[in-house]
This record gives C-alpha cells, sequence and structure tokens, in this order.
C-alpha cells in the first residue's frame, strides 16, 4: 500500500468507511503485533491481552490522525500504542518504578519519557520502513508456497523443542545445494529428501511445513534483519514434536 492508498484510507476509515479501516488493520497488522512486543520487550500474540491494547490504540490513530502534521502514521501509531500500554501497565501495577522527571545541573527538570520519545522517534521512522518493506517482500516470497503471511501467528510453534528441531531442519536444507535448489525452483519444500536423507520425521514436516517454508526463507534473506530476529528460539516450556 502506497503513501498516498494509506493516506486515503486514513480517510475513509476517519470518516466511517469500515472496508477502509479492516484494509488498514490488515496491512499493518504485523506492525502493530511488532510494536506491541518491543514496548514490552517480549514475545506476544494476539491472544495477550497487550495486542488488543495495541490494537484499539491502532484504531485511535485512524480516527485521531492529523495528515497535515510532520508527524508520520507509524510514528503516531507508535507512540498511540506505547502511551496505552505504560497506562495498562500502571493499572495493573507492573510498570517499574521509574521516575519520570530528574533534575539535570541547571536545575532545571528534564522529563525522562519526553527525551526518550524523540530519540525513540528517529530510530522508529528508520526500522519501521525497512520493517513494512521485509513484510511485504516475504508476503510476495511466502505466496509462491501456497503460504499466507497472515497465517505466520498460527502454524508459528510455542515450544522451545519444537522450535529447535524446526530450526535444525531448515539449517539442513540450507547445507545441501541441491536441496536449496529444489526449494527455490520447484518452490516446494524437499520433503522426501529430508526424510531419506537426515531421518527426519514426515509427520514434524507436514504438521509444520508452513513454518519451515518461512525459516528457509528467511535464512535465505539475512537482509530481512528485523523478520530474522523471530527465528531465535524463544525461552519456554519444551515438547514434543
Amino acid at each position: 500500500m502506497h503513501e498516498e492508498e494509506v493516506t486515503k484510507s486514513i480517510l475513509s476509515a476517519a470518516n466511517g468507511d469500515e472496508i477502509a479501516r479492516e484494509r488498514l488493520i490488515k496491512h499493518y497488522k504485523a506492525y502493530i503485533i511488532h510494536t506491541v512486543g518491543h514496548i514490552c520487550k517480549r514475545y506476544i500474540t494476539w491472544s495477550d491481552e497487550e495486542s488488543s491494547i495495541g490494537l484499539l490504540a491502532f484504531n485511535r490513530a485512524i480516527d485521531t490522525y492529523d495528515i497535515h502534521a510532520d508527524k508520520s502514521f507509524l510514528n503516531y501509531v507508535y507512540l498511540l500504542i506505547k502511551r496505552s500500554l505504560i497506562d495498562h501497565f500502571r493499572q495493573e501495577q507492573k510498570a517499574m518504578h521509574i521516575p519520570l522527571e530528574v533534575q539535570a545541573d541547571d536545575d532545571s527538570t528534564i522529563n525522562v519519557y519526553e527525551v526518550e520519545k524523540s530519540m525513540e522517534s528517529y530510530q522508529l521512522s528508520v526500522r519501521q520502513n525497512d520493517l513494512i518493506e521485509e513484510i511485504n517482500e516475504l508476503r510476495e516470497k511466502l505466496d509462491d508456497y501456497g503460504v499466507r503471511f497472515e497465517e505466520l501467528e498460527n502454524f508459528s510453534p510455542k515450544h522451545r523443542r519444537t522450535k529447535r528441531k524446526l530450526l535444525k531442519l531448515a539449517d539442513d536444507v540450507m547445507q545441501a545445494n541441491d536441496l536449496v535448489e529444489l526449494f527455490v525452483q520447484k518452490k516446494r519444500l524437499p520433503a522426501t529428501e529430508l526424510i531419506n536423507r537426515y531421518g527426519h520425521r514426515r509427520k514434524t514436516i507436514e504438521r509444520h511445513r508452513k513454518y519451515i517454508v518461512t525459516l528457509i526463507l528467511l535464512k535465505l534473506h539475512p537482509e530481512w534483519k528485523q523478520l530474522s530476529a523471530y527465528i531465535e528460539v524463544p525461552v519456554g516450556s519444551e515438547a514434543k514434536v
């Protein structure tokens, strides 16, 4: 979605066009969950309460964003999500007790939150554009393998042991040129070869095919630095595949 199209969709959605609103939510859904996870500093799914808070903040951003403002729409979304989460943490008494203001050497008062916000604003403007570009490129690649980007959350394994096994499986593909060639040219996961050559279980491959395809694509595109961060093994309980 180009910038001009985004602006038109924001105006339409703010004026009651629910189709335009849904289109914006779908386009920025990955950005919303990524932002919530970044602020919470942990892995977040759409079943977490924090993600619902992020989505509500995104909707509020659509309704209140000034298209003539100097601040970009995504910077504005980020600030609203962050403020909403801070309010949530305070209400739940989960926030750390950090002073919002400190005294400077010249006796003036410095607002820590405002300083942090201004620093993050510039860094975010760079990162968010890269992330959206990475997501769109991955979405196009996934389409070739019959995988929809929006499905990622549903088929992503939640257990550390499972994810380790799938990472090993993806690594086995990457270490064999002929398997990489099959994957890239034939647009398929070389399941039979992985079973016969490395002893991987067919049940594991079939159950997690979409996730394995995603892992391999991420490994084939190391330039997708922000998306690649998601392939790290998360901390969590272990379970058999």
